[in-house]
């Protein structure tokens, strides 16, 4: 037995020694425990400890409940304990089931996850992607008309 499947079964067998005993370890660690195509949403660590991040995830997940039967957030033990808090409060407001990961040897960029309990398949989960932020356009001055500036002296 040579080749690839020989390369699978030693896979398989080196995973059973070390006793991880799931499919797709790496993509699990990597989304906290779940798979690639049940994630919904995807923030990045640094986006995670952002104010305006913070200020619009509210709405964010009530958006994501009308669009999902179920969803689930996934927190990232590496956001300080009042960030973690604070996510775990905004979920539990709503209903929504938030865990604290508590995974060994992870090396997740990411400081949430949010997930369906089924494939969704969503091609791009990132924040950016899904929630992009609308640049505030600035307010201008009312430009004055010709009869203003001639009757409005300031």
């Amino acid at each position: 037995m040579e080749g690839p499947a020989m390369t699978d079964l030693e896979n398989k067998v080196l995973q059973a020694a070390t006793g991880e005993k799931r499919l797709n370890p790496d993509e699990q660690r990597l989304y906290f425990g779940t798979f690639a195509e049940r994630v919904v949403l995807s923030i990045s660590l640094e986006d995670s400890r952002l104010e305006e991040v913070k200020n619009r995830f509210s709405d964010i997940l009530g958006q994501l409940a009308k669009q999902h039967d179920t969803i689930l957030v996934k927190i990232s033990p590496k956001l300080s304990a009042s960030n973690q808090m604070f996510y775990m409060k905004i979920a539990q407001k709503q209903n929504i089931q938030a865990t604290i990961v508590d995974e060994k040897n992870a090396q997740s960029p990411y400081g949430i996850i949010v997930h369906s309990t089924k494939a969704e398949n969503v091609a791009n989960p990132s924040l950016s992607e899904q929630f992009p932020t609308t640049p505030e356009k600035t307010k201008e001055a009312p430009k004055k008309g010709f009869w203003s500036k001639l009757f409005n002296k300031d």
